[in-house]
C-alpha cells in the first residue's frame, strides 16, 4: 500500500462516518486501543465472504498492533477458507492466528466475535447488517461496515436509530462508501464547488456492468442456504442491483448536489438475468430523483456481457460547462472541447 494512501487505521483515526455523512466524532485511534487496556486493537471479522476477507487483509496491513481475534459466519466452509485466504495473503508480513474457540459459525455467531473485540467488521450480506450494527452499538463497539446498511424501510430506520446512539457514544463508525476518500473525485468536487460548471441543473449516474456470480442450487440445500449462498439474488438479503451496487452512484449524486432528493420515480424489469438461478431481482433498471424542482439524477444500473460498461457520473451545469467521469467539458464556438481532467482514477484505499 503506497504511503500517500489512506490505511485504514489512519482512517478510522481521522474520520468517523455513517454512510458517509451520518456521524462525525472526535473519539480518538488511541482511545480505541486502549478501550480494554490493551495496546493491541481487537478486531472481530462478521460475514467471511469475498468482501470481508479483504477488509481483513487491508485492516491487519494498515497497523501491526491490530489483531483479528474472532470470526463469524453463517457457514463454516466460509469461515474456513477466510481465514486461510488471509492467512495466505499476509504470509510474508505477519502471522495470522484465530483460535478455534473464536470462530463461530451460525446465525447467532455475531454475538459471541463481537463480544470479544474492540471493532468489528460487518461485511455479511446488507441484510443482516441493521441487526448486527445494532447489537454492536449497544454493547459499545466501533464498526467498519460495509455497505449497502439495510434493504428496506425498516432497515433504515434501524440504522439511522443506531447511529444516533453510536455518536452519543462518542463512537467510529465507518461506511464502505469509498469514492467519498478518492482523489479524482475530491478533485471533481472541488471544481463543483469552484463554480466551472456553474449550478448543476442535471445529471446522470451509471454502473453498467458484466454481471457477478451465480452459485447453482446444490442437491440437499435447504431454501435458506440456498439463497444464503446466493444472496446477491434475492432482495431480502441484498436489495437489488440498484442498491447493493448502483449505491455508490447515487451517493456521488447525494454528495455533488449537496443535499437529498425530494421525490424519486424508477421501473424495471427481467430482460437480462431472469433464469432460474436469477431469484427475484430486476435487470436492468432505470430511475429519476428530483431535487428543488429539477430532473437531476437520472440512474441506469443494468449488467450484461458483450455491451457497453459505463460506471461513471455525469453533472450538467448551467454555465455550458459539465463534468462527465471527471472530466471537465466546456463549450467552444460551435463545439464542445475537454478542459480540465483531475487525478483520474487515483484511487485511495481503505
Amino acid at each position: 500500500m503506497s504511503k500517500k494512501q489512506f490505511s485504514r487505521r489512519s482512517f478510522v483515526k481521522s474520520t468517523a462516518l455513517t454512510g458517509g455523512v451520518l456521524l462525525s466524532s472526535t473519539f480518538s485511534l488511541e482511545a480505541m486501543a486502549n478501550s480494554s487496556n490493551n495496546k493491541k486493537l481487537k478486531l472481530a471479522l462478521v460475514g467471511c465472504g469475498g468482501r470481508g476477507t479483504g477488509a481483513a487483509v487491508q485492516a491487519l496491513r494498515a497497523d501491526r498492533d491490530v489483531e483479528l481475534v474472532a470470526m463469524a459466519d453463517a457457514f463454516e466452509d466460509r469461515l474456513e477458507s477466510s481465514l486461510k485466504a488471509i492467512s495466505d495473503e499476509l504470509d510474508d508480513e505477519r502471522s495470522v492466528k484465530v483460535k478455534e474457540k473464536n470462530r463461530h459459525v451460525g446465525f447467532n455467531s455475531y454475538q459471541k466475535v463481537i463480544d470479544m473485540a474492540d471493532v468489528v467488521i460487518l461485511a455479511t450480506p446488507p441484510g443482516f447488517r441493521p441487526l448486527h450494527f445494532k447489537y454492536a452499538i449497544d454493547n459499545d463497539k466501533h464498526v467498519f461496515m460495509e455497505k449497502p446498511v439495510a434493504t428496506d424501510a425498516n432497515g433504515v430506520r434501524q440504522v439511522l436509530e443506531s447511529a444516533k446512539i453510536a455518536k452519543k457514544k462518542k463512537l467510529n463508525v465507518v461506511v464502505g462508501l469509498q469514492r467519498r476518500y478518492q482523489n479524482s473525485y475530491n478533485s471533481t468536487l472541488k471544481l463543483i464547488n469552484n463554480g466551472d460548471i456553474g449550478k448543476i441543473v442535471s445529471g446522470q449516474v451509471y454502473w453498467n456492468s458484466a454481471g457477478v456470480w451465480v452459485r447453482k442450487r446444490v442437491k440437499g440445500q435447504t431454501e435458506m442456504e440456498y439463497q444464503m449462498r446466493n444472496w446477491y439474488y434475492f432482495n431480502w438479503l441484498c436489495g437489488d442491483h440498484i442498491l447493493e451496487q448502483h449505491i455508490h452512484n447515487i451517493d456521488v449524486a447525494n454528495w455533488f448536489i449537496g443535499e437529498y432528493p425530494k421525490s424519486a420515480s424508477g421501473m424495471g424489469g427481467r430482460e437480462v438475468r431472469k433464469g432460474i438461478d436469477h431469484g427475484e431481482i430486476f435487470d436492468p433498471h432505470t430511475h429519476i430523483h428530483e431535487v428543488r424542482g429539477r430532473r437531476w439524477a437520472a440512474g441506469a444500473p443494468r449488467y450484461r456481457m458483450r455491451s457497453m460498461r459505463w460506471r461513471m457520473e455525469c453533472a450538467w451545469g448551467n454555465q455550458d460547462a459539465a463534468l462527465v467521469d471527471h472530466l471537465l467539458w466546456k463549450r467552444s464556438g460551435t463545439g464542445v472541447v475537454p478542459c480540465v481532467a483531475p487525478a483520474l482514477h487515483a484511487t485511495t484505499q481503505l
